[in-house]
């Protein structure tokens, strides 16, 4: 298997990204094309791919704020899971939130996605609340939230590096 990096996404990269969406998502939890245009070109949000040789296997959406990021999504293909693909993702939200002088990294999980929701618990994520019929009547989610410690004062960062 090739050597996985992350890198800032680039409007290139759009075919891939709606592939990993419509490969790992739900169609009522994609992002739709129109979404994924304005996230490469927001000044508060940043997408990032994990590349695998040439191929890109998993992207990151995240919404930065004052003083927190929030992953607004995390995918990786699922001939790529278990690679360390999706740890290296969260790797770089959490250095960019550390970079930032954020005070925490935010998410919402579905709250069935047991293992995944363990996943980012390894991570230090905790469960802050429950959000009932979060997607739709019945589909609930949690809202997890990880307490940066050397957070310092700090301001939005665009994430390019």
């Amino acid at each position: 298997m090739s050597t996985i990096h992350i890198r800032a996404a680039t409007q290139k990269d759009l075919p891939a990204i709606e592939q990993i969406e419509e490969s790992c998502f739900d169609a009522d939890l994609r992002s739709s094309s129109r979404a994924l245009r304005h996230s490469l070109i927001s000044p508060v949000q940043s997408v990032w791919v994990a590349v695998a040789g040439r191929e890109a296997i998993g992207v990151m959406v995240l919404h930065h704020h004052p003083r927190s990021i929030r992953i607004f999504s995390i995918a990786v293909l699922s001939d790529f899971r278990g690679s360390g693909a999706g740890r290296r993702m969260m790797e770089k939200a959490l250095a960019l939130a550390r970079r930032a002088g954020c005070a925490a990294v935010t998410l919402e999980a579905e709250q069935n996605r047991r293992i995944l929701i363990s996943w980012y618990k390894k991570f230090g994520f905790e469960i802050k609340k429950i959000l009932r019929d979060y997607h739709s009547p019945g589909r609930h989610a949690v809202r997890m939230r990880l307490e940066m410690k050397t957070a310092q004062q700090g301001g939005r960062v665009r994430g390019r590096s």
